[in-house]
């Protein structure tokens, strides 16, 4: 499978703006710059919004025979097409770049994207939409989910593009905004944050096209691919083909989460504080993270653990930034230096000085998620980048389920559908943790789910399977159809 993966990103090839009139469809069309192309099949459909237009970004193959995802665009003025497209555009090279999460099914995927004119710009916020197409909103000011108003609209224009032959298996609404913002489902929406959107686009796709679960600790969405109970353990996992020690008794690898919450604190009014009992002294290292948005400066924000100032650094793409960013503190010697033989641990954080007088910028300075995660010593906890076993996953009632890999950079198959930074833990798959560099992958099993769900929807000729390796692909879906 991995080698078949690989062959299919050769074959992957850009599209210009400018040639989606025919390329993949069986009827011949005609871009026109003030609507949307006309069949010349004898009649005319009746597009069910008026202005749109559409421009295939990259293409793999026919239309009828690839999976179509397509942008629309939400909070775009009639002056700010050509920012649509560019928006797009970007998003588009950041899923077919070969190292990406998705560039190893690249050559499955064509991908478009459709100008919708709204009469105003941008997208809403405290629960009310703004005069627009598809009517994005916040439901505060925070810069966390992004709901739309209306849903069937975006359907319509999705049944409309895929009956003129362009193609739209998965419509993806991109909000005008330059900050963090996304919704999973159908359709997916992301916002046009130069930082965020293309880690909330990779992640919101994993639920999307293939039945993948959270891998982060306090939700509740735990299943498909790369989700098991612990039973596991003992009755096998679904992922146990991809096992780094096969022939090794499997383990549960041992950490613990003594502390994780989403407090949503705006620190303008009052610092966060917040007490908790780590566990009994065993675990060897630790990692703090926090989320953090309106806070562009280490200067800015003041961390402490039992009254210890904690140094840490804000990734290099967030600083000087409004936008949401995650932090990450490696603490190498666990939480010893922090606390005495009680084990009772108080964490603040505050503005400094410098950051409460900085200007306020849209959704307040604020923290809004935490977690503490301890990590057993090596004979515990394997902590080798790309390793795969079975992981502990903690649901919002502290529950545990487990997941394949333990994060870290990939190496050769290991294919992370989650992501953040390198820290020497297990935390750099894009259903985890979504700030990793695009070179993370999804893990071994869930690429193979990413890849056999793609497949469902194509139809591979003969010729391309002959030139295949026995058993690249799983039996059934060998006999297809011609391209």
């Amino acid at each position: 499978m991995i080698l078949f993966l690989g062959l299919l990103v050769l074959s992957f090839a850009i599209a210009s703006p400018l040639d989606a009139a025919n390329l993949g469809s069986q009827a011949s069309f005609q871009i026109s710059q003030d609507g949307p192309p006309q069949e010349e099949l004898g009649h005319t459909m009746v597009p069910p919004l008026q202005g749109m237009v559409h421009r295939s970004l990259a293409l793999s193959g026919p239309i009828a025979n690839r999976i179509n995802l397509v942008f629309f665009g939400d909070g775009y003025t009639h002056d700010e097409q050509e920012q649509f497209y560019k928006d797009a555009q970007k998003l588009t090279a950041d899923i077919i770049k070969p190292n990406a999460s998705y560039g190893p099914v690249a050559a499955l995927l064509n991908i478009h994207a459709v100008f919708v004119p709204s009469n105003e710009t941008g997208i809403g916020t405290h629960g009310q939409a703004r005069n627009t197409v598809f009517g994005l909103y916040r439901p505060g000011s925070e810069l966390r989910g992004v709901f739309y108003k209306h849903k069937r609209r975006v359907m319509q224009a999705c049944d409309y593009w895929r009956t003129l032959g362009k193609g739209c298996d998965e419509p993806i609404l991109l909000g005008n905004d330059p900050l963090y913002g996304g919704l999973g489902g159908t359709p997916t929406v992301i916002t046009a944050s130069k930082i965020n959107g293309p880690l909330v686009l990779r992640h919101e796709l994993g639920h999307t096209l293939i039945p993948a679960g959270e891998e982060y600790d306090g939700g509740y969405a735990y299943f498909g691919a790369n989700s098991a109970p612990l039973s596991a353990v003992g009755d096998g996992l679904s992922w146990e083909h991809w096992l780094s020690e096969p022939d090794q008794k499997l383990r549960l690898e041992d950490s613990k989460v003594p502390l994780q919450a989403y407090p949503w604190q705006d620190l303008m009014s009052q610092p966060y504080k917040t007490q908790f009992s780590a566990t009994n002294g065993s675990y060897s290292t630790a990692l703090l993270r926090l989320s953090i948005s309106g806070i562009p400066y280490e200067s800015h924000l003041d961390i402490s653990l039992n009254g210890v100032r904690v140094n840490y650094s804000i990734p290099s793409q967030s600083k000087g930034e409004n936008d949401r960013a995650w932090i990450q503190v490696p603490l190498e010697s666990g939480l010893g230096a922090y606390g005495d033989r009680s084990r009772q641990f108080e964490l603040v954080v505050r503005l400094s000085e410098v950051g409460g007088s900085a200007p306020v910028t849209q959704g307040g300075k604020m923290l809004s998620s935490v977690e503490l995660i301890e990590y057993g010593p090596a004979e515990r906890f394997n902590k080798t980048p790309g390793y795969i076993g079975a992981f502990p996953t903690y649901d919002e009632r502290g529950n545990l389920t487990l997941r394949p890999v333990r994060l870290g950079r990939s190496a050769g198959p290991v294919f992370n559908l989650s992501a953040v930074r390198v820290v020497q833990t297990d935390e750099t798959c894009l259903m985890r943790d979504v700030t990793y560099p695009c070179e993370s992958l999804p893990t071994a099993q869930p690429k193979t789910s990413l890849s056999v769900a793609l497949l469902t929807g194509v139809h591979l000729s003969s010729s391309f399977l002959s030139c295949l390796p026995r058993g690249a692909i799983p039996s059934a879906l060998r006999p297809g159809r011609p391209d």
